[in-house]
């Protein structure tokens, strides 16, 4: 798509500005999508299509795009991650960035170390710090849904303790709301896998889904974002309020105090 869009800009003799107005957007965008740094939505796609009578050529990329694989999609995920206002986030299996301990984070990477899936487990772990640094800087809005299935062990009972003082903590800050999806709401939409909704600064949406063997998918484009931010709130409206969440994470913790 970035190919063929600056192929038919230039056949067209058309400036960025000139584009930017078919897209809805500025000339600096226009450069993103002809670089392949951000991807055109659905609208965007058969907006040109119509104004350039392309026989759909856009809307067909996109299509053939969403099928593939982005070799650019950590790269923009990590954009999304720093740069959000609001994060919408949905984990069915463990307990996800932003709210890891560095021992809790370690003791996932050290998993994915002796399975033969990553190479350096302390210089790794440093960039996942750095990183939820960085999606906390600012205080954005946080709204998390976490499957009651991915508060179990991971660690030792002082690694768990460490690791649900930490989201109690998190989920007593203003911008962050914390919520637990109990293991009776199942079957749900969630069941599927997690993932990540994010609202950028111009208010754009964006979504990130998978990431099974270092292979995931990012959603620049706007209609399917918002249908992610919806399976969220569908998701979350079957979720323990913010209260009962608390009270059902400090138990967990009188339960590993009892063993101890």
């Amino acid at each position: 798509m970035a190919y063929y869009l600056r192929f038919l800009r230039l056949r067209h003799a058309s400036t960025q500005v000139e584009v930017g107005k078919i897209l809805g957007c500025t000339n600096s965008q226009v450069s993103k999508y002809e670089s392949a740094q951000k991807q055109l939505d659905g609208r965007q796609c058969a907006a040109l299509d119509e104004a350039w009578d392309t026989g759909g050529l856009f809307t067909i990329l996109l299509g053939y795009a969403k099928l593939g694989t982005d070799v650019n999609w950590p790269v923009r995920l990590g954009r999304y991650q720093r740069n959000a206002v609001e994060h919408y986030i949905f984990s069915n299996y463990m307990i996800p960035m932003p709210f890891q301990t560095e021992d809790y984070a370690r003791g996932v990477l050290r998993a994915g170390y002796d399975a033969g899936f990553l190479d350096d487990v302390d210089a790794t772990l440093g960039g996942r710090m750095e990183l939820q640094a960085a999606m906390l800087e600012g205080n954005p809005q946080i709204w998390a849904v976490l499957d009651q299935g991915a508060l179990r062990e991971m660690g030792s009972v002082g690694v768990m303790a460490a690791q649900r003082d930490h989201l109690i903590e998190m989920g007593a800050s203003p911008n962050v709301s914390l919520r637990i999806l109990p293991l009776s709401a199942a079957p749900h939409i969630g069941v599927d896998g997690p993932f990540h909704c994010f609202t950028l600064p111009d208010r754009r949406l964006a979504a990130f889904s998978g990431n099974a063997l270092g292979v995931g998918r990012v959603i620049d484009d706007q209609p399917e974002a918002s249908s992610a931010v919806l399976r969220f709130h569908r998701i979350a409206a079957r979720a323990w309020s913010e209260d009962q969440t608390r009270e059902h994470i400090a138990q967990l913790g009188e339960v590993d105090d009892g063993l101890a």
